[in-house]
Protein backbone atom coordinates (compact mmCIF):
# COMPACT_ATOMS: atom_id res chain seq x y z
CA UNK A 1 0.00 0.00 0.00
CA UNK A 2 2.91 2.22 1.17
CA UNK A 3 4.60 1.90 -2.77
CA UNK A 4 1.06 2.41 -4.07
CA UNK A 5 0.37 5.45 -2.27
CA UNK A 6 4.29 6.94 -3.19
CA UNK A 7 3.07 6.13 -7.03
CA UNK A 8 0.07 8.25 -6.14
CA UNK A 9 2.04 11.34 -4.88
CA UNK A 10 4.06 11.38 -8.18
CA UNK A 11 1.01 11.37 -10.48
CA UNK A 12 -0.72 14.09 -8.30
CA UNK A 13 3.04 16.02 -8.84
CA UNK A 14 2.29 16.17 -12.33
CA UNK A 15 -1.16 17.04 -12.17
CA UNK A 16 -0.10 19.78 -10.46
CA UNK A 17 2.01 21.06 -12.49
CA UNK A 18 -0.25 20.67 -15.34
CA UNK A 19 -2.72 22.11 -13.66
CA UNK A 20 0.12 25.32 -12.93
CA UNK A 21 0.57 25.31 -16.98
CA UNK A 22 -3.04 25.43 -17.55
CA UNK A 23 -3.72 21.53 -19.14
CA UNK A 24 -6.25 21.14 -16.57
CA UNK A 25 -8.65 18.20 -18.36
CA UNK A 26 -4.75 16.45 -19.04
CA UNK A 27 -4.33 16.45 -15.07
CA UNK A 28 -8.18 15.15 -14.19
CA UNK A 29 -7.21 12.48 -16.65
CA UNK A 30 -4.20 11.11 -13.79
CA UNK A 31 -6.58 12.32 -11.05
CA UNK A 32 -9.64 10.44 -11.71
CA UNK A 33 -8.10 6.59 -11.63
CA UNK A 34 -6.73 7.84 -8.14
CA UNK A 35 -9.73 8.92 -6.61
CA UNK A 36 -11.36 5.55 -8.13
CA UNK A 37 -9.21 3.49 -6.12
CA UNK A 38 -8.24 5.98 -2.88
CA UNK A 39 -11.66 7.70 -2.63
CA UNK A 40 -10.68 9.10 0.92
CA UNK A 41 -7.32 10.54 -0.42
CA UNK A 42 -7.91 14.19 0.26
CA UNK A 43 -4.88 15.67 -1.85
CA UNK A 44 -6.02 13.85 -4.44
CA UNK A 45 -9.62 15.62 -4.38
CA UNK A 46 -8.51 19.01 -3.38
CA UNK A 47 -6.78 19.18 -7.11
CA UNK A 48 -10.08 17.54 -8.66
CA UNK A 49 -11.53 20.56 -7.76
CA UNK A 50 -9.10 23.02 -9.63
CA UNK A 51 -8.74 20.65 -12.60
CA UNK A 52 -12.44 19.25 -12.58
CA UNK A 53 -14.21 20.08 -16.47
CA UNK A 54 -17.54 21.46 -15.38
CA UNK A 55 -18.45 23.74 -12.59
CA UNK A 56 -20.98 21.52 -10.60
CA UNK A 57 -17.74 18.37 -10.48
CA UNK A 58 -15.34 21.48 -9.02
CA UNK A 59 -17.74 21.71 -6.37
CA UNK A 60 -18.62 18.23 -5.95
CA UNK A 61 -14.66 17.82 -4.97
CA UNK A 62 -14.76 20.84 -2.83
CA UNK A 63 -17.88 19.00 -0.70
CA UNK A 64 -15.64 15.72 -0.95
CA UNK A 65 -12.69 17.54 0.62
CA UNK A 66 -14.66 18.81 3.39
CA UNK A 67 -16.57 15.83 4.07
CA UNK A 68 -13.09 14.31 5.04
CA UNK A 69 -11.28 17.08 6.21
CA UNK A 70 -13.90 19.60 7.99
CA UNK A 71 -11.69 22.16 8.87
CA UNK A 72 -10.06 22.80 4.94
CA UNK A 73 -10.65 26.20 4.97
CA UNK A 74 -9.42 27.10 1.34
CA UNK A 75 -11.35 24.47 0.35
CA UNK A 76 -14.56 26.24 1.83
CA UNK A 77 -13.58 29.65 0.52
CA UNK A 78 -13.41 27.81 -3.47
CA UNK A 79 -16.61 26.24 -2.47
CA UNK A 80 -18.20 29.38 -1.52
CA UNK A 81 -16.88 31.25 -4.60
CA UNK A 82 -18.18 28.17 -7.34
CA UNK A 83 -21.51 28.41 -5.80
CA UNK A 84 -21.57 32.20 -6.30
CA UNK A 85 -21.03 31.37 -9.78
CA UNK A 86 -23.18 28.17 -10.42
CA UNK A 87 -25.82 31.00 -9.04
CA UNK A 88 -24.84 33.94 -11.77
CA UNK A 89 -25.32 30.93 -14.12
CA UNK A 90 -28.30 29.89 -13.36
CA UNK A 91 -30.02 33.13 -13.46
CA UNK A 92 -28.32 33.79 -17.22
CA UNK A 93 -29.93 30.28 -18.43
CA UNK A 94 -32.71 31.01 -16.88
CA UNK A 95 -32.93 35.01 -18.72
CA UNK A 96 -32.05 33.15 -21.74
CA UNK A 97 -35.34 30.96 -21.85
CA UNK A 98 -38.13 32.00 -24.03
CA UNK A 99 -40.56 33.93 -22.24
CA UNK A 100 -44.15 32.67 -21.85
CA UNK A 101 -46.95 35.58 -23.41
CA UNK A 102 -48.67 37.61 -20.54
CA UNK A 103 -51.99 37.71 -20.53
CA UNK A 104 -53.13 40.67 -20.63
CA UNK A 105 -53.73 42.58 -17.49
CA UNK A 106 -56.57 45.09 -16.64
CA UNK A 107 -55.39 49.01 -16.87
CA UNK A 108 -55.04 50.66 -13.49
CA UNK A 109 -57.60 52.83 -13.01
CA UNK A 110 -56.81 57.07 -13.29
CA UNK A 111 -56.69 57.26 -9.91
CA UNK A 112 -53.63 54.58 -9.22
CA UNK A 113 -52.37 56.03 -12.08
CA UNK A 114 -51.62 59.25 -10.82
CA UNK A 115 -51.03 57.56 -7.16
CA UNK A 116 -47.81 55.58 -8.91
CA UNK A 117 -46.83 58.38 -11.13
CA UNK A 118 -46.45 60.78 -7.84
CA UNK A 119 -44.91 57.90 -6.39
CA UNK A 120 -42.45 57.78 -9.35
CA UNK A 121 -41.26 61.74 -8.80
CA UNK A 122 -40.72 61.61 -5.38
CA UNK A 123 -38.43 58.56 -5.69
CA UNK A 124 -36.29 59.75 -8.94
CA UNK A 125 -34.25 62.43 -6.50
CA UNK A 126 -33.45 59.79 -4.36
CA UNK A 127 -32.65 56.90 -6.53
CA UNK A 128 -30.28 60.09 -8.42
CA UNK A 129 -29.09 60.89 -5.04
CA UNK A 130 -27.82 57.01 -4.46
CA UNK A 131 -26.57 57.13 -7.85
CA UNK A 132 -24.17 59.79 -7.68
CA UNK A 133 -22.92 58.21 -4.08
CA UNK A 134 -22.45 54.98 -5.63
CA UNK A 135 -20.52 56.72 -8.50
CA UNK A 136 -18.54 59.79 -6.61
CA UNK A 137 -17.75 57.94 -3.38
CA UNK A 138 -19.47 61.45 -2.47
CA UNK A 139 -22.24 61.50 0.51
CA UNK A 140 -22.79 65.41 0.61
CA UNK A 141 -22.08 65.31 4.15
CA UNK A 142 -24.83 63.09 5.25
CA UNK A 143 -23.63 59.84 7.37
CA UNK A 144 -24.33 57.41 5.29
CA UNK A 145 -21.24 55.77 4.33
CA UNK A 146 -21.89 52.53 6.93
CA UNK A 147 -24.96 52.24 4.35
CA UNK A 148 -22.57 51.30 1.23
CA UNK A 149 -19.92 48.92 3.87
CA UNK A 150 -19.72 44.96 2.95
CA UNK A 151 -18.04 42.13 3.65
CA UNK A 152 -16.92 39.73 1.00
CA UNK A 153 -15.23 36.11 1.14
CA UNK A 154 -12.46 35.61 -1.24
CA UNK A 155 -11.55 32.78 -2.77
CA UNK A 156 -8.27 31.06 -2.28
CA UNK A 157 -5.84 33.32 -3.37
CA UNK A 158 -2.36 33.30 -5.97
CA UNK A 159 -0.09 32.11 -3.96
CA UNK A 160 3.66 33.30 -6.03
CA UNK A 161 7.00 32.05 -5.17
CA UNK A 162 10.52 33.68 -4.99
CA UNK A 163 11.53 32.16 -7.86
CA UNK A 164 8.16 32.91 -10.21
CA UNK A 165 8.03 36.72 -9.13
CA UNK A 166 10.09 38.32 -11.74
CA UNK A 167 8.96 35.16 -14.48
CA UNK A 168 6.65 34.94 -17.04
CA UNK A 169 3.59 32.82 -16.69
CA UNK A 170 2.93 34.40 -13.30
CA UNK A 171 -0.87 34.41 -11.55
CA UNK A 172 -3.13 36.58 -12.68
CA UNK A 173 -4.30 38.41 -9.14
CA UNK A 174 -7.84 38.58 -7.41
CA UNK A 175 -9.37 41.46 -8.78
CA UNK A 176 -12.08 43.20 -6.78
CA UNK A 177 -13.58 46.43 -7.32
CA UNK A 178 -16.01 48.69 -5.59
CA UNK A 179 -16.93 52.24 -4.67
CA UNK A 180 -15.50 53.74 -1.57
CA UNK A 181 -17.70 56.56 0.01
CA UNK A 182 -16.79 58.42 3.31
CA UNK A 183 -16.84 56.24 6.13
CA UNK A 184 -18.10 52.93 4.45
CA UNK A 185 -15.53 49.99 4.85
CA UNK A 186 -15.32 46.86 2.70
CA UNK A 187 -13.81 44.00 4.12
CA UNK A 188 -11.86 40.96 2.33
CA UNK A 189 -11.77 37.57 3.88
CA UNK A 190 -8.65 35.29 2.98
CA UNK A 191 -7.04 32.15 4.18
CA UNK A 192 -2.78 32.21 4.10
CA UNK A 193 -2.48 28.50 3.50
CA UNK A 194 0.68 29.00 5.53
CA UNK A 195 3.37 30.70 7.88
CA UNK A 196 5.77 33.77 6.94
CA UNK A 197 4.40 34.83 3.21
CA UNK A 198 3.46 38.64 2.27
CA UNK A 199 0.14 39.84 1.01
CA UNK A 200 0.73 42.33 -1.85
CA UNK A 201 -1.45 44.58 -2.53
CA UNK A 202 -2.30 47.58 -5.37
CA UNK A 203 -5.38 50.47 -5.27
CA UNK A 204 -6.28 52.42 -8.10
CA UNK A 205 -8.64 55.10 -6.41
CA UNK A 206 -9.85 56.37 -9.81
CA UNK A 207 -11.47 59.79 -9.28
CA UNK A 208 -9.08 60.91 -6.89
CA UNK A 209 -5.17 60.55 -8.19
CA UNK A 210 -2.86 60.23 -5.49
CA UNK A 211 0.74 59.69 -5.05
CA UNK A 212 0.74 56.78 -3.34
CA UNK A 213 -2.24 54.91 -1.40
CA UNK A 214 -3.16 56.63 2.34
CA UNK A 215 -2.07 54.27 4.56
CA UNK A 216 -5.08 55.40 7.13
CA UNK A 217 -7.17 53.44 4.21
CA UNK A 218 -5.84 50.29 4.29
CA UNK A 219 -5.31 47.94 7.30
CA UNK A 220 -5.16 44.51 8.01
CA UNK A 221 -6.80 42.53 10.98
CA UNK A 222 -5.13 39.07 11.76
CA UNK A 223 -6.75 36.02 12.74
CA UNK A 224 -6.16 37.13 16.63
CA UNK A 225 -8.27 40.46 15.93
CA UNK A 226 -5.56 42.61 16.16
CA UNK A 227 -4.78 45.49 13.44
CA UNK A 228 -1.11 44.73 11.13
CA UNK A 229 -0.20 48.26 9.81
CA UNK A 230 1.14 48.03 5.71
CA UNK A 231 4.09 48.63 4.50
CA UNK A 232 4.80 50.65 1.52
CA UNK A 233 6.39 49.07 -1.59
CA UNK A 234 9.50 50.76 -3.05
CA UNK A 235 9.10 51.44 -6.65
CA UNK A 236 5.17 51.08 -6.44
CA UNK A 237 3.07 54.25 -5.37
CA UNK A 238 -0.32 52.69 -5.24
CA UNK A 239 1.18 49.33 -4.06
CA UNK A 240 1.80 48.37 -0.44
CA UNK A 241 2.08 44.64 1.31
CA UNK A 242 1.88 43.13 5.11
CA UNK A 243 3.47 40.14 6.73
CA UNK A 244 0.71 37.10 7.46
CA UNK A 245 2.76 35.49 10.68
CA UNK A 246 0.82 32.60 10.50
CA UNK A 247 -1.88 30.51 8.38
CA UNK A 248 -5.22 31.28 8.99
CA UNK A 249 -8.40 33.99 8.30
CA UNK A 250 -7.09 37.51 7.72
CA UNK A 251 -9.30 40.54 7.18
CA UNK A 252 -8.56 43.27 4.56
CA UNK A 253 -10.25 46.37 5.29
CA UNK A 254 -10.66 49.13 3.04
CA UNK A 255 -11.72 52.37 4.95
CA UNK A 256 -13.44 55.64 3.14
CA UNK A 257 -11.71 58.41 4.03
CA UNK A 258 -11.61 61.85 2.15
CA UNK A 259 -9.02 61.25 0.15
CA UNK A 260 -10.34 57.02 -0.80
CA UNK A 261 -14.05 58.58 -1.56
CA UNK A 262 -14.56 56.80 -4.98
CA UNK A 263 -14.36 53.81 -7.48
CA UNK A 264 -11.41 51.62 -7.05
CA UNK A 265 -10.06 48.34 -7.91
CA UNK A 266 -7.64 46.31 -6.25
CA UNK A 267 -5.63 43.25 -7.19
CA UNK A 268 -3.78 40.85 -4.15
CA UNK A 269 -1.89 37.66 -4.30
CA UNK A 270 0.29 36.15 -1.52
CA UNK A 271 4.09 36.16 -2.33
CA UNK A 272 5.76 32.90 -0.63
CA UNK A 273 9.43 33.58 0.61
CA UNK A 274 9.54 29.77 1.87
CA UNK A 275 9.19 27.64 -1.41
CA UNK A 276 12.53 26.44 -2.61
Amino acid sequence: MSSLRAQYKVQLKEAYALIKAERRAEAYELIAPILAQQPDYVDAWWLAAHSAPTLRAAMLACQKVLALKPDHAPAKLMLEELSRRATIEERARMLEQPRRPKLQSAKPSKALQKVLLVAALAALPIAIFLGAVVFTGETFGLPIGQLFSFEQDLPALPLIAADESGGLGRPSPTIRAGTLPVGAKHSYRFNAPRANIILQLEVHFLLFRTDKIPREAVRLRLPSGFVQPPRDSAGAPNSISFFLPYPGIYTLELIGTPKTKSFYVMGLFLFDLSID
